[in-house]
């Protein structure tokens, strides 16, 4: 058991019994991987005397506190020491007292929107992935210590990784380097989407006609979603580390935003790839359309998932899809995809749904490299993972939703990706 100094502890551990198991593993890090000196009950009150005392003057003693919230939420006398440190931070006007919200796995949004305003100004920690995160640990370490986490939060991935195959845009320079464009000569910034490439491909080429620049485009970035995820198997995917759990956690987010009856459920579902996700409830969709550009990964779907209406169209235009003829519009692990325009995609989400038909859009943050768990999107041209560009694109997403008028936007953080749903309105 970690001792602690004469000035006191350096974080008090705030939580409820159901998760003093994870609480006091993460304790137990802190001492041994950040040689910290956190104060947990369970390690420092002595049996026989007033436990409530004891824990007013470890608060008392200590230079911050973590307050845990797990998917039980937060109970009466965590609330009480919660709200303690909070009028602590803000009677003595202690700008060095830190109070550290920390998301531990299978928490969701409600389990944040019951606890208290103030609160959640708060910068968050999360680890949603697991306790063994360590992007999480070292921006816990950070705020325990007071310092910004900087890019130590900042993983690569392994060369043996299937992430770092040949990438979309190296794929489609060289389809279209047969057709006469050199996409290597096109001046490109982060985040470009189909429709910046194809009008800075007619710029750089006048001499071609502009529809079959753009026609040739749209079909080499077809080629390379085919190249890439046609193939795709459940052991390059990380939700397959907990299939059931996933399954389970996508069917009650359905169910929270009002999707109960799945059978009375008109469902179109874009960017569905080769079916590899096929979770137990699409068969239970009254009508489940599945929309790709890949058209071999498309094939793979429908073999797959009894009942699938394919339908081969980029998620930019729905080509084919009727308007005003869905209740959920369905869009996993696709909105960050190279090239890929949330903004007209989120068009034609409102375009298709009916009046209070639900849109369901999830960004993956975790990938599962060589048995570790690391967080982030993987940056263009490179190994680095950005912990930020999953949340970023989310709030794209949840700000896209918000200009169309949609309401009762929220995000939701998964084992394995963020989700972003709204309601169109009628």
């Amino acid at each position: 058991m970690a001792a602690h100094s004469a000035d006191g502890y350096d974080v008090f551990l705030s939580h409820r019994s159901p998760d003093k198991p994870i609480v006091e593993r993460l304790a137990e890090k802190l001492v041994e991987e950040a040689q910290l000196s956190p104060f947990l009950d369970r390690w420092h009150l002595i049996p026989g005397e007033p436990w409530q005392e004891s824990l007013e003057q470890a608060l008392n003693r200590s230079r911050c506190v973590a307050v845990f919230v797990g998917p039980s939420g937060v109970n009466s006398w965590e609330n009480e020491e919660m709200r303690a440190a909070l009028s602590k931070r803000v009677q003595e006007n202690r700008n060095s007292f830190r109070v550290i919200p920390v998301l531990l796995p299978g928490a969701d949004q409600e389990a944040k929107d019951k606890l208290p305003a103030f609160l959640l100004r708060f910068t968050w920690v999360d680890f949603s992935a697991g306790i063994d995160d360590p992007v999480a640990f070292s921006r816990l370490v950070a705020g325990i210590r007071g310092q910004a986490p900087g890019r130590t939060g900042v993983s690569k991935l392994s060369a043996a990784s299937p992430y770092l195959r040949k990438s979309v845009r190296q794929i489609m320079a060289d389809v279209l380097r047969r057709d006469g464009i050199e996409l290597a000569a096109v001046p490109l910034g982060a985040g470009a989407t189909i429709r910046t490439l194809i009008s800075r491909c007619q710029l750089q080429y006048p001499d071609l006609a502009a529809d079959e620049v753009a026609r040739k485009l749209m079909a080499a970035r077809a080629i390379a979603y085919e190249e890439k995820y046609a193939q795709r198997s459940p052991q390059e995917d990380e939700r397959y580390r907990a299939a059931d759990e996933w399954e389970a956690e996508l069917n009650t987010l359905l169910r929270h935003v009002g999707m109960r009856d799945l059978a009375r459920c008109r469902t179109i579902n874009v960017g569905i790839g080769n079916g590899l996700e096929n979770p137990f409830f699409y068969k239970d969709f009254k009508q489940l359309v599945g929309v790709d550009l890949a058209a071999g990964a498309l094939a793979k779907a429908a073999q797959a998932i009894p009942r699938l209406d394919p339908r081969c169209s980029e998620a930019e235009n729905l080509h084919g899809v009727s308007s005003h003829a869905f209740d959920l519009y369905l869009s996993l692990r696709t909105y960050q995809s190279s090239f890929f325009d949330v903004g007209e995609s989120l068009f034609q989400a409102c375009r298709v749904l009916a009046g209070g038909g639900r849109a369901v859009i999830s960004i993956p943050y975790v990938y599962v490299d060589q048995g570790r768990l690391l967080n982030g999107l993987l940056r263009p041209g490179g190994h680095d993972l950005d912990p930020d560009l999953p949340y970023e694109i989310a709030d794209t997403v949840r700000r896209g939703l918000q200009t169309l008028g949609f309401e009762q936007i929220g995000l939701h953080t998964g084992l394995f990706e963020i989700y972003v749903h709204g309601t169109k309105t009628s």
